[in-house]
């Protein structure tokens, strides 16, 4: 049986580019004063950007500490809209289990942690988990079952969101207002 993080939110998507990173940002926006850890978890491995830090490194995943919060990265725009810390982990997926162990190390047990990943579902149950559709897309059989262990299922076309992440909030775990 997967284990319980109540104080994560999981948001994954059906692909790029459905407002995953947007989504989350927003909530960083509303709820910052939390000091919340934002992580971004891609199976792309590419050179570093400036800010960057390499903090682990295992075989087939790396762990960075963002640093910079003024370019357009994901990790960089947690940072820009409130994050106390964020993360880039590059994982093959048969490496998440590994990797977010080692992850583990950096995140305070009690703090809200925001997590953007569709792979570590099948690795974690976290606190509440949010899946980002775009507005007019069919469900597809590949997203089927994940659609169904969703808590929320977020319509988007990118930037504006149904229902709104405002609907999000933490105390002591993630909750649905």
């Amino acid at each position: 049986m997967k284990q319980l993080f109540e104080n994560i939110l999981l948001i994954a998507g059906s692909g790029r580019n459905v407002g995953k990173t947007t989504f989350a940002c927003e909530i960083i926006r509303t709820e910052k004063e939390k000091d919340i850890y934002a992580v971004k978890i891609t199976p792309h491995f590419h050179e570093p950007t400036p800010g960057l830090i390499e903090i682990e490194k295992g075989e087939n995943w790396i762990i960075y500490d963002e640093t910079n919060s003024s370019t357009k990265k994901d990790s960089s725009l947690f940072l820009q809209n409130g994050a106390k810390k964020s993360f880039l982990i590059q994982s093959k997926k048969e490496n998440l289990g590994e990797v977010f162990n080692a992850l583990r190390n950096y995140l305070p047990e009690n703090n809200p942690v925001i997590i953007e990943s569709s792979g570590l579902l099948e690795i974690i149950k976290p606190g509440l988990l949010i899946f980002i559709l775009p507005d007019g897309e069919c469900q597809k059989k590949e997203i089927e079952s994940r659609l169904e262990q969703a808590d929320l299922i977020v319509i988007s076309d990118g930037k504006k969101f149904y229902p709104p992440p405002e609907k999000i909030s933490f105390t002591n775990k993630w909750e649905l207002r």
